[in-house]
């Protein structure tokens, strides 16, 4: 049998508005894993959060890996091991923390099982709504962390606060820094060398696949790497316009009604 692999974003895409995974795709999830095929979880989100995610799945860690902050951790769950890690400097992640906080907008970055952040805020307790990680809140915040962080973002209500601060930014991370949005209230920033579509080449060689027989599944711009990646590249029905014109396909259904599931069901003929 020739093996393949499903690359997959979690908000938007495999989970739903509920932040759930729906009965009829974590049966076709495990029937593609029982066949051989390899599934990747890959997210924004810190691998604290994937993880509690993966307890949803009724899976084994078998052919089961996960990635961390759009691209900057690669997991092995069957051996329990990081293969891979991109982190930004000290120095990088101080400069974005301290331009957010001049503009007044929340920004926060991540020790292993922590956000880490200068004061509580409205943007905060939304944030771990979805990310349930504890927070230190501390004015120094480099000084928390015991080494290079995977990422840093910005979030605001409005968009446009933080696409200013991604304008302000840019001539700074030209060459070093990806700035990119996962939804319209995260602004996120990853090293040069991490993106979910480096990730995805990256594994695919790992695991000497083709990428012809790679599958990947998404809804924002921080998917666009990896859509573009794929030998099909999938765009959500609710993701963003601009995804969706850049996709291979698109999903007849929604995250709230089991979009993926005819797409994997003729991709992995099962």
């Amino acid at each position: 049998m020739e093996k393949k692999i499903f690359f997959t974003d979690l908000d938007g895409t495999l989970l739903n508005d509920n932040k759930e995974i729906t009965e009829q795709t974590k049966e076709l999830l495990s029937n593609i894993t029982r066949h051989g095929h390899y599934l990747v979880l890959i997210s924004g989100r810190p691998m604290m959060s994937i993880m509690d995610v993966r307890k949803g799945l009724p899976i084994s860690n078998k052919n089961l890996y996960l990635v961390a902050s759009n691209g900057g951790v690669i997991y092995d769950a069957e051996r329990d091991v990081i293969l891979k890690e991109n982190r930004l400097t000290f120095e990088q992640a101080d400069y974005f923390l301290k331009t957010c906080e001049k503009e007044g907008v929340h920004s926060h970055t991540y020790t292993d099982d922590s956000i880490v952040s200068k004061r509580h805020s409205q943007e905060l307790t939304f944030y771990q709504k979805t990310v349930h990680m504890p927070s230190i809140i501390t004015d120094d915040i480099i000084s928390k962390l015991d080494k290079p962080p995977l990422k840093c973002v910005a979030l605001s209500m409005e968009r446009k606060r933080l696409e200013e601060i991604r304008e302000k930014l840019l001539p700074w991370a030209k060459g070093q820094i990806q700035l990119m949005f996962s939804n319209d209230k995260l602004l996120e920033m990853i090293p040069i060398t991490s993106g979910k579509g480096a990730a995805l080449i990256w594994l695919s060689k790992y695991l000497h696949i083709p990428i012809e027989n790679t599958l990947a599944a998404g809804d924002q711009d921080n998917d666009l790497s990896m859509l573009e990646a794929a030998g099909v590249g999938v765009a959500m029905l609710n993701g963003a316009s601009h995804v969706k014109e850049l996709a291979d396909r698109v999903t007849i259904e929604d995250n709230n009604h089991d979009g993926l599931v005819p797409i994997l069901k003729e991709f992995f003929r099962c």
